[in-house]
């Protein structure tokens, strides 16, 4: 079972992914970008789910930190903190706006899931079905 690592200071939030996402990933919590780097090496996440405002290393700093580790682990960013209009643009990082509805997550999971394969992989793609209600 592919390994979810959720980043977020607000545990309504990290439960909130938690029920979403348990049935289809083993979900590991972090509480802000210091926990998280902690956990990385320890959880090996195949995908990572992040909030950006933070306490002690917010989710820009959590993300300079896994550059400088030179790691290429898919990261779904659920913040409020740019529009969906302009998100971010960096390599591996995809953007879902935070919202207790979790399609738009699902959605970026998808993408994730495409940029991680290997060019021409991409018929098999193995996210799970967007649930539909």
């Amino acid at each position: 079972m592919p390994k979810m690592l959720v980043v977020d200071d607000d545990p309504a939030w990290r439960a909130l992914y938690r029920m979403g996402f348990e049935g289809d990933f083993e979900v590991f919590e972090a509480v802000d970008g210091l926990d998280a780097l902690a956990a990385l090496d320890r959880v090996r996440p195949d995908i990572i789910v992040l909030d950006l405002k933070m306490p002690h290393l917010d989710g820009m700093g959590f993300l300079r930190q896994m550059e400088r580790r030179g790691m290429k682990v898919p990261v779904i960013v659920c913040s409020g903190m740019f529009s969906m209009d302009s998100p971010p643009a960096i390599p591996g990082v995809f953007p879902a706006t935070k919202s207790p509805d979790l399609r738009n997550v699902w959605s970026a999971l998808e993408a994730a899931e495409l940029w991680k394969r290997p060019s021409g992989a991409i018929e098999e793609v193995a996210v799970p079905a967007i649930p539909t209600a």
